[in-house]
């Protein structure tokens, strides 16, 4: 059998409330949805809350998945990822800062930002506050657009734009910081496993 073939076993039974499918479910998907959901949250156990919380909605909602419409790793991230953001909303946790004042600004210009490799980016993005890396990580690396980023957080496109405009500032900020600190150069910097 194949994989999507075995998957779409696996929902079938999962359709039939089989624990055993459910739990090869959990088990094929939880490290990839781990390393989405270590992104959107403040630490490894609220991560793993996300991922237990996204397989709550998943098995409740089996009989809704139609793998004409997609595949069932990317349901699932979207499940993740609208359920971290109703929690944001409910709980009021997270604050875009500044949104009217960086409305107009656009950056055009191809950042060393977008140079780095993705572990040291997100090692970056530790230290941005939490509505600029939310944008960052919906736009830069989930690849979603600003219109559904903003359908997502309640926000305007170009409060989104806004926040990812000053998120590549702030990690421009920091790089610079860091090169400073360090005395190298952009390419010797790009090179260095460590940030």
């Amino acid at each position: 059998m194949t994989r999507k073939s075995d998957i779409k076993q696996l929902v079938k039974r999962c359709k039939n409330q089989e624990w055993s499918a459910q739990k090869e479910l959990y088990l094929l998907y939880a490290d990839e949805l781990m390393s989405i959901a270590i992104r959107y949250s403040n630490d490894l156990s609220a991560a793993k809350d996300l991922v237990q919380e996204t397989f709550l909605i998943l098995f409740k909602k089996i009989d809704q998945y139609d793998e004409e419409k997609g595949n069932l790793g990317a349901w699932l991230s979207r499940i993740l990822i609208n359920y971290s953001f109703k929690e944001y909303r409910k709980n009021k946790k997270m604050i875009f800062s500044g949104e009217a004042a960086f409305e107009e600004e656009e950056s055009t210009e191809t950042s060393i930002i977008e140079q780095l490799e993705a572990e040291d980016i997100l090692n970056l993005l530790k230290e941005l506050p939490k509505g600029c890396r939310t944008i960052f990580n919906l736009n830069v690396i989930e690849g979603y657009r600003h219109t559904e980023i903003g359908d997502i957080l309640n926000i305007s496109a170009s409060a989104s734009r806004a926040q990812l405009t000053r998120a590549k500032k702030l990690l421009r900020a920091l790089i610079e910081t860091r090169m400073e600190a360090n005395k190298v150069s952009i390419s010797d910097y790009q090179n260095s496993p460590n940030l």
